[in-house]
């Protein structure tokens, strides 16, 4: 054969996989179903934002594939990290979402979290999740500068951000949270507040807004300092961790800690999933994002959404694995009162 002939077709087949791969995700997906997991159960945040999600996304993607939701609680969503780490099929068949702080269960030494979340492939995740510390009206303190001088009771629900949270602050800030874990959930935590058994709690700031309008709106509840990198426009004059953090060593910390809430409802694939079908999915959420009928059906859902790509959550997971063992033991250590056996209700 020329000489000629064969570099030409070489060049040809050297072109190919690029075209190939876009062609073959659409081709894989067509007539199959995408199994969503939901690493929590039926009817709460997590699942009603996966289901309103689904009914849109499936139309987005290449070959139009059938999509269906399933639930696999357990573990605050360890159990399907570990399932989708090392049980679920590696084709794009599936992807699953479980609670964004699981990413960094594995370097706080969780034994039930055998994963290394830089191996899981990221799809997308529908919001950043704003939280705050916050006081009852009426508690001793009602600035994130005098609970680092005055005690303030909040209520805990155990190894959750309502105990975790304010336990961080208290190593890393100086603040003076005396934490009454136990409480069965956070409507129990806020009867307390009005009962006058506790002064505060740290929880998302849309589940708070949710539980009692009324009270934010009466400013019965006064948020004492954001657990966000970046200001809430409805939470304007309350800090934010950058203007209570002390040094550089404690910046990293809270960085660590807190940065998984900058992907609030995150979706991971599997490891090891053909490249050109993950980039179909990144690119068919994105597209969901956008989408208006979706953004309809997530206004009536009354869904706050703030979108992150799959490329900008790998890049935070790559960040997080970098925290220093020495800063990550620390945490560990500050959290190990809240974490393992379910907490009875005492103080600490």
């Amino acid at each position: 054969m020329n000489r000629y002939l064969i570099t030409a077709a070489a060049a040809a087949l050297a072109a190919m996989p690029a075209a190939a791969k876009a062609q073959s995700a659409g081709d894989y997906f067509k007539g199959k179903t995408i199994e969503i997991r939901v690493g929590h159960g039926a009817g709460g945040g997590y699942d009603v934002y996966t289901r309103v999600m689904a009914r849109h996304m499936a139309a987005l993607v290449p070959g139009k594939p059938t999509m269906v939701v399933k639930n696999m609680p357990g573990a605050g969503g360890l159990k399907l990290a570990g399932y989708l780490y090392q049980g679920a099929p590696r084709d794009g068949s599936m992807f699953g979402l479980f609670d964004r702080g699981g990413v960094i269960e594995p370097l706080l030494g969780n034994k039930g979290a055998q994963f290394d979340a830089r191996k899981f492939n990221p799809i997308g995740s529908m919001g950043k999740q704003v939280a705050t510390c916050a006081a009852w009206h009426k508690a001793k303190t009602t600035t994130i500068e005098g609970a680092m001088k005055t005690s303030i009771i909040v209520g805990g629900t155990g190894p959750s951000a309502t105990t975790t949270y304010p336990a961080i602050l208290n190593d890393v800030v100086g603040t003076k949270f005396k934490i009454i874990s136990g409480y069965k959930g956070s409507q129990e935590i806020l009867a307390a507040m009005e009962k006058g058994e506790v002064e505060g709690v740290c929880l998302s700031w849309p589940t708070l807004k949710a539980a009692k309008p009324d009270w934010v709106r009466d400013k019965w509840l006064v948020p004492l300092v954001q657990i966000s990198f970046a200001r809430h426009p409805e939470l304007k004059g309350v800090p934010i961790l950058s203007d209570v953090v002390k040094d550089e060593d404690a910046r990293k910390m809270l960085t660590f800690f807190f940065a998984p809430n900058e992907m609030g409802r995150p979706y991971f694939a599997p490891p090891e999933v053909p490249t050109d079908r993950v980039t179909a999915l990144r690119r068919s959420f994105d597209a969901t994002m956008k989408n208006k009928a979706f953004l309809a059906d997530a206004d009536k859902a009354k869904m706050e959404l703030d979108p992150v790509t799959g490329e900008e959550m790998a890049k935070l997971v790559d960040e997080l694995y970098a925290t220093p063992k020495t800063l990550t033991d620390r945490v560990a250590k500050a959290l190990s009162p809240f974490r393992g056996k379910k907490a009875k209700k005492k103080s600490s």
